[in-house]
């Protein structure tokens, strides 16, 4: 006779909340025409863009999404249709409707279109110009 298992399989869940990530590379050239030093000068970077998103997990049997915050697809097509075409191989100060293209303010940015696209489960946005730069933006719901 087969026991059932005791403790963890008779304990009710309660709602999970979690953050999850996805991250894209892109290669752009952009350059800031105030900064006082070689900033200043046209130049190009390999950025990696990563979204945070915080939220319950979904725990509704049978959905598509059952276990998930979000399915990573969504976030892939919202690289694919509203960011990648405006950053990857662009002139950021031509393709962005930003100014000065620094990191904080393509972070800021990328935000804001994620937020309109997915929701406010989409808590920060986070841009990396070289291994050792980056810039986090974060929902200020105040």
């Amino acid at each position: 006779m087969e026991r059932e298992p005791q403790g963890a399989a008779h304990r009710e869940i309660k709602p999970l909340v979690a953050a999850i990530e996805k991250s894209w590379s892109f290669d752009a050239a952009h350059q800031l025409p105030h900064h006082t030093g070689k900033c200043r000068n046209l130049h190009g970077h390999t950025y990696r863009l990563t979204l945070r998103l915080h939220g319950a997990i979904n725990t509704r049997s049978g959905e598509s999404d059952e276990g998930m915050v979000m399915d990573y697809y969504l976030l892939s097509e919202l690289w694919k249709k509203q960011l990648e075409p405006l950053l990857d191989h662009r002139f950021l100060n031509d393709s962005l409707p930003i100014s000065p293209t620094t990191a904080e303010m393509i972070a800021g940015w990328a935000l804001s279109v994620a937020v309109d696209e997915l929701g406010e489960i989409v808590a920060s946005c986070t841009v990396k110009e070289t291994p050792a730069t980056a810039a986090t933006v974060w929902r200020d719901d105040g």
